[in-house]
């Protein structure tokens, strides 16, 4: 339901709607007198929230788009990342079981894309062992419900903290003196997934209360979530060092639980406080199950002792066609069984966040400090690794992995769905464990000036004192691990693959185990643990920060000029390669000047130019900065990262027209372009390291600097309300390149996170009984890190419906009906090499939703 009573002018109505729906940007165009006498608007609804998020786009001065909760517990979407997915210029990607989790602006990587939380950083490990250290805070472990609104900038502002190259994303939580006292909401709801046989179940609480000054006040809000997340997969890696492909599925029913608690105290009109505690656990453990051929090296070899061991290629008949990295077969007739390996993951994953926020108002001066300490700790929690075979004699398999959209694997003489044929061949166990903590503390002033143009004046300084840790450990265990152990013994049916990416003749029910039941077989035999030295890191890193700016205003003009100053001291310990005693330090340090600067022009009441400059950072990741190095003995190779990395820097720019044609309605264009100097790149810098010990000489590859590239694109958008219906539509064209220098040639390749087209169309109807939204996105192919076992891969274009109906049964009472990938679609990754087969095809399925949700 929409209410909305315009009684002023158009300026004054809007930051009046935009107060109430999300929270004013620090640059926007009304003077203070006309602010006073603005009426409060109640803002509700679809429309409500629409018309909040344009006037919070219209009356900023930087380039910025927002998002805005229609009301407590009903944010557009189920995922955060899958609401930003319909700001133009924002792409996002659906992994592991389909939800939405990292974000893409204008074509960049997801890891340039910087992630607030109430204007500070979210600490994060993630949960997935094969997963970057990236410093994204992954959207979908934000409860929805928890979330006031969320802006994103595309072109920065000195006072805003760097580190997106993309963009950034801040999100806001709910404060108690801006709701009514008393206010109370719960909810309850149930899941469905097309691939799953269970549900999951979820519910949320949230209570605000303030006293009647006003003044002080506090909201607790509980939230609890079982989600029921399935993925069904057609893997081809046959191009890899280890070389295989298989049949799998990816289970996980995950818990997460989360509380966010916040204490607001105004003693008086000038000076106010503000306490905020979040704090989020995760339980992400999974399995993953892959029915395999691994077929090895494509030549025989012949070790030490004189055996010669047969290649791939010599137990292949009838083969027709060969994989360009290795040679080996593709097709045709393999002399040997499948191998099923399965993956279970004790994963777990806690973040929390505590700020203490003082304000300060006299006169002509504004005086804001913020101080607290985020920490995130987490992990794989131990990656169970175990291998089956069957137990019967005279197998082969018939496969045909050269397919462009599918692959065949039929085994002969076996029956994938037989748990008691399946031995357990192997098993170990890797445990790899992370811990993320930064403590920040910041002062910022605001002045009142009168300095021509400019009327305010802001500066402050902010200091972040950041670790990061990450090692495994690996297991020893007790004799009999294996002994007479089958998939009987931890038999959980069949998963029934639905044969997409598959030919026929691939088997599509593989015998399951019980992760859990397996986990604690595996447990019962463990002996000890040791540390893996080699994986030992802690990277640290201190940040200062200050920054001028200066906001400027007059009668047809607005918009901020300032200047960034970053200091970033970087070091990190670890073992050294080849004498584990000893620890050893490496250090390094950068600094940036950031100036920035954008303008909005009024060329009429109802148009607005945007003009925008400014040079950003982004530090790089903690996989690219940790030297902890892995070591391959048999090719004398050592990978490991570096701190001595600058950061990733771009000089970017954009130009734009807005046009209002009615108080909910907005045309736009924007040019924008990204000049980026320099990108991080795995492997790029291989030098000679002689080991001491036995003079050995090792090939010692670590990431290093680009030759920078550029993005440059378009994006239009459209939004307009009719009475009880809207609807909205925006498309960004981007291209790009990097450049990088191979075999002595400067080279440009494709940049990750990149679609040349994206777009998504939507529309509503809403009256005060029902509120429904039709929702189609839409990202053309992009190079992004597989799903898979790793490494960059090619993703095929693809587009989700969702939908929501939601029948407001009572004023305080909803019954809400939504859908994710509504018509079931699926995903293909395919290598970006000349071997252009299917790599990846993923089947994540349909998953619908029912809540209900009560409002006081």
């Amino acid at each position: 339901m929409s209410s909305i009573n315009f009684k002023k002018h158009l300026l004054a109505s809007s930051i009046a709607v935009a107060v109430s729906g999300v929270a004013i940007t620090p640059a926007l165009a009304a003077d203070k007198d006309e602010a006073k006498e603005i009426e409060t608007i109640q803002v509700s609804g679809i429309r409500g929230s629409l018309k909040a998020a344009l006037n919070s786009k219209r009356f900023a001065n930087a380039v910025v788009d927002s998002i805005s909760a229609e009301d407590i517990g009903k944010f557009p979407d189920r995922n955060i990342a899958e609401s930003l997915q319909r700001i133009p210029g924002v792409t996002i990607a659906r992994n592991f079981a389909g939800e939405g989790g990292s974000v893409s602006i204008r074509g960049t990587n997801p890891e340039l894309t910087l992630i607030s939380m109430n204007g500070n950083y979210v600490a994060s490990t993630g949960w997935f062992s094969q997963q970057p250290a990236t410093r994204s805070f992954n959207m979908d472990l934000l409860p929805p419900e928890l979330v006031a609104g969320v802006d994103v900038y595309k072109s920065p502002m000195a006072s805003l903290d760097e580190g997106g190259v993309g963009g950034t994303v801040a999100v806001r939580t709910r404060k108690p003196l801006s709701l009514d006292s008393n206010t109370v909401y719960f909810s309850a709801e149930v899941q469905d997934n097309s691939l799953a046989d269970d549900n999951g179940m979820g519910a949320t609480g949230m209570y605000s209360w303030k006293n009647e000054d006003e003044n002080f006040g506090v909201l607790a809000a509980l939230s609890t979530l079982q989600a029921v997340g399935r993925s069904h997969k057609a893997e081809n890696y046959m191009d890899d060092g280890w070389a295989g492909a298989g049949i799998s599925e990816f289970y996980q029913d995950r818990q997460r639980d989360a509380i966010d608690l916040t204490v607001q105290y105004a003693p008086t009109d000038s000076l106010s406080m503000n306490l905020h505690y979040f704090k989020v656990d995760l339980d992400a453990g999974n399995t993953n199950q892959n029915y395999l051929i691994i077929p090895g090296a494509a030549l025989g070899s012949t070790d030490d002792d004189g055996v010669y061991t047969p290649g791939f290629n010599e137990r292949v008949t009838g083969a027709t066609k060969f994989a360009p990295d290795g040679g080996r077969a593709l097709n045709g007739t393999f002399a040997g069984g499948p191998f099923d390996d399965t993956n279970s993951r004790n994963a777990e994953m806690e973040t929390q966040v505590v700020a203490f926020e003082v304000n300060y108002q006299a006169d002509s001066f504004t005086v804001n400090s913020k101080f607290g300490k985020t920490k995130a700790t987490g992990g794989d929690g131990g990656n169970y690794n175990v291998g089956w075979v069957s137990s019967n004699d005279n197998q082969s398999i018939n496969f045909d992995m050269s397919g462009k959209n599918s692959m065949l694997l039929q085994p002969v003489n076996t029956d994938a769905s037989n748990h008691a044929e399946y031995v357990m061949n192997n098993a170990s166990v890797t445990a790899g464990y992370r811990k993320d903590e930064e403590t920040f503390a910041q002062v910022d002033f605001d002045f009142d000036v009168e300095w021509g143009p400019v009327s305010n004046l802001k500066t402050g300084i902010k200091l972040r004192d950041h670790e990061f840790t990450s090692f495994s450990e690996a297991w020893q265990f007790k004799d009999g691990l294996t002994t007479g152990i089958t998939k009987a013994n931890f038999a959980d049916g069949t998963f029934n693959h639905s044969g997409v990416g598959l030919q026929a003749g691939s088997p599509t029910a593989i015998a399951r185990v019980d992760g859990d039941a397996l986990r604690s077989h595996i447990n019962s035999f463990k002996a000890s643990d040791s540390l893996n030295k080699n994986s030992y890191g802690v990277i640290s890193e201190d940040i200062f920060a200050a920054y001028v700016q200066g906001d400027f205003s007059g009668d047809d003009y607005r918009g901020n000029i300032g200047l960034r100053y970053v200091k970033t001291d970087t070091g990190a310990d670890y073992y050294n390669f080849f004498d584990t005693n000893i620890i050893e330090r490496e250090e390094s340090e950068y600094s940036d000047w950031l100036p920035s600067f954008n303008l909005a022009i009024d060329l009429a009441d109802d148009v607005i130019l945007r003009i925008s400059s400014a040079k950003v950072i982004s530090r790089p990741n903690y996989t690219f900065l940790n030297p902890a190095a892995s070591t391959t003995e048999t090719t004398r190779q050592i990978t490991r990262g570096t701190v001595k990395l600058d950061p990733y820097r771009a000089t970017q720019s954009d130009i734009g027209v807005e046009w209002y044609f009615n108080e909910e309605s907005l045309v736009s264009a924007t040019l924008f372009n990204k000049d980026i100097r320099s990108f991080v790149i795995q492997g790029a810098n291989k030098s000679s390291i002689v080991n001491p010990v036995d003079g050995e000489t090792y090939t010692l590859n670590e990431p290093a600097q680009g030759l920078g590239g550029e993005i440059q694109g378009l994006e239009l958008q459209y939004q307009q309300q009719m009475g009880e219906f809207g609807w909205s539509a925006n498309i960004t064209y981007s291209e790009g390149f990097g450049m990088q220098e191979v075999d002595d040639a400067i080279v440009e390749v494709d940049l990750p996170g990149m679609s040349k087209i994206s777009y998504n169309v939507s529309a509503f109807f809403e009256n005060d009984i029902i509120s429904s939204r039709l929702a189609y996105t839409y990202r053309d192919d992009f190079i992004a890190q597989s799903t898979g076992i790793g490494g960059n891969t090619s993703w095929d274009a693809h587009g989700f419906v969702d939908a929501s109906l939601t029948w407001h049964a009572t004023e305080n009472i909803d019954l809400s009906f939504e859908a994710t990938n509504l018509l079931d679609e699926s995903t293909t990754q395919r290598l970006s090499t000349d071997f252009d087969a299917m790599r990846l095809s993923a089947e994540n399925g349909r998953n619908l939703y029912l809540k209900f949700s009560y409002r006081l």
